[in-house]
């Protein structure tokens, strides 16, 4: 069972920390809901249905759910920040220092961007735009059909270009 087990956490493992961290911002709780989720499939294993998706995004759902739960839990607070050793969003770095400084003023401000989306548009913008899951994927993880899905991430995206366009021009 080890065998498959680790393939398993090969295959899904990255992503899943990746989600949990832009999810709750922070690296130490992110490993708690993995950690939380896999427990969770250690005692209920057979409960994926090959017949509803991918294992990946089973587990991610789980996950996702994991998140929400400690969410709910840090009622305190209610933003949750990227963190800034998240998974980097900006790409191959460049040779020119100037391209670089670039980068990385463009990389805070998508951070930026991005948190302050609303919990359902950032989680739609994280599975897509940085995992790389299909529209179907992202429904059976986030729990609604593909359709929505698809007009949750289009204005989530279109919020995201207002927020840079402002940004932008503020700058100016």
């Amino acid at each position: 069972m080890a065998d498959p087990l680790c393939r398993m956490l090969d295959a899904v493992g990255p992503g899943a920390h990746a989600l949990a961290t832009q999810m709750l911002g922070n690296r130490d709780d992110a490993a708690d809901a993995v950690q939380d989720a896999l427990r969770s499939v250690l005692e209920r294993g057979g409960s994926y249905d090959p017949g509803r998706g991918p294992y990946s995004a089973w587990f991610l759902a789980i996950v996702r759910n994991r998140c929400i739960d400690l969410l709910r839990s840090r009622a305190s607070r209610r933003e949750v920040a990227l963190e800034d050793d998240a998974p980097d969003w900006r790409g191959p770095p460049d040779a020119e220092p100037e391209s670089a400084l670039a980068q990385s003023e463009l990389k805070g401000r998508l951070k930026a961007a991005i948190s302050s989306l609303a919990p359902e548009h950032r989680e739609i913008v994280i599975l897509r735009d940085y995992l790389g899951l299909t529209y179907a994927e992202i429904g059976e993880v986030v729990g609604v059909p593909q359709g929505t899905v698809m007009s949750r991430l289009h204005r989530a995206r279109l919020a995201l270009l207002e927020r840079l366009k402002d940004d932008a021009h503020d700058n100016l």
